[in-house]
């Protein structure tokens, strides 16, 4: 009898969840631009000085964005920088293309069934709502994707949320001013760019798409978390916090309010609905992050003054201005701190399962050199 040999085949390599939802995210957010500068480059190149006048407004408009977003809208720590861009670049290149895609194709069903009149009042609150509120909320999914580390919170996904709308509102106040051009027959295209970048900035932005992207974010963040409850309870809430993102579009669009006591008043009862999911964000956040504070100081990790100092980003500066010539080393210290705080408040980490990151704290302590990150759990 023959025998043959038979070489092993390898397998091929099994493409990560963090790795498929990257490049879906890369490869939308290039269909987006694409899509984007085909309807909007031969603008610019028309009109130099409204695209000049429209890029410096967005670029003032982006460095206020992040001031806000990594100063004020995540408890103790901003986000990193690499979810930070991937966020904005969502929102202002994918999210926004496909809108444009997907909002022609809505809006002409209802001018078809509404007629022209009917689809004319309601055709925009009918349609942004749904295509516009979920191609963002598919950002911060694809975030969660990217790294299980970006979104593990109600905290994280409001952040990203707000950024992912800052991205939109920023490209969305870009094509507008571009577009009002063509409302004054192209005659001062400079002032009708500034007249409606004034109005889109000033008058509406306080309430615009980032704080109905942040409310839907915060829901995505808790149905993901490990916060305790029932998975029953996690749904209806993202399902809460999506159907009142979409609630607080369709208020924004529709013509009920009109005038000038519209125009401000619903961007006003928006930023109020975003305040109100901003403190109960903030306020779960903190409480845990207190407890589990209070739980490492028990273990030893943290001294009662570095617990205290840990939770505010002025506490910590202050803390570390006492180190004078060992700052670097204490600096470190309480960076790695900060880390096992983190790891344990959004994954309801079990104490001693910690303990990687206790060891990685007290290596720092002692002046050893040790990788910041503890292997995953």
């Amino acid at each position: 009898m023959t025998v043959y040999a038979h070489a092993a085949v390898p397998r091929p390599a099994a493409v990560s969840v963090g790795t498929l939802g990257f490049w879906t995210l890369i490869a939308l957010s290039a269909f987006g631009l694409w899509t984007l500068q085909k309807d909007f480059l031969p603008v610019v190149l028309a009109f130099p000085g409204s695209a000049v006048l429209d890029l410096t407004v967005l670029a003032v408009g982006l460095a206020v964005a992040l001031w806000i977003a990594r100063r004020f809208l995540r408890p103790v720590r901003a986000p990193p920088w690499s979810g930070t861009w991937l966020a904005l670049m969502w929102g202002a290149f994918a999210a926004c293309g496909l809108a444009l895609v997907m909002n022609g194709m809505l809006l002409g069903a209802w001018s078809r069934a509404l007629g022209l009149e009917a689809a004319g009042d309601w055709a925009a609150s009918l349609t942004a709502p749904l295509i516009e509120e979920a191609v963002k909320a598919a950002g911060v999914v694809l975030l969660a994707c990217v790294s299980t580390r970006l979104v593990r919170s109600a905290a994280d996904g409001f952040v990203y949320g707000a950024l992912v709308g800052f991205g939109f509102q920023l490209m969305e106040n870009f094509t507008y001013g571009l577009n009002g051009i063509g409302l004054t027959g192209g005659v001062d295209p400079v002032g009708a760019t500034g007249q409606v970048l004034w109005v889109r900035i000033l008058l509406t932005g306080i309430g615009s798409h980032w704080t109905m992207s942040a409310v839907a974010g915060a829901g995505i963040g808790y149905l993901l978390s490990e916060s305790g409850r029932s998975a029953t309870r996690r749904v209806w809430v993202a399902v809460g916090c999506m159907a009142l993102a979409m609630g607080m579009h369709w208020l924004f669009d529709s013509p009920f309010f009109g005038g000038i006591a519209g125009a401000v008043g619903k961007p006003l009862a928006n930023f109020a609905i975003l305040i109100v999911a901003y403190t109960v964000v903030r306020r779960g956040f903190r409480s845990r992050w207190d407890e589990v504070a209070a739980e490492e100081v028990q273990a030893g990790s943290l001294a009662p003054v570095e617990a205290a100092s840990l939770s505010r980003q002025r506490a910590r500066r202050r803390y570390l201005r006492a180190f004078g010539p060992v700052r670097v080393a204490q600096e470190r210290l309480q960076q790695l701190q900060l880390d096992l705080l983190e790891e344990r408040v959004p994954r309801r980490l079990d104490p001693a399962a910690a303990q990687p990151w206790r060891d990685a704290v007290a290596a720092a302590r002692q002046g050893m050199l040790v990788d910041r990150t503890p292997p995953v759990l």
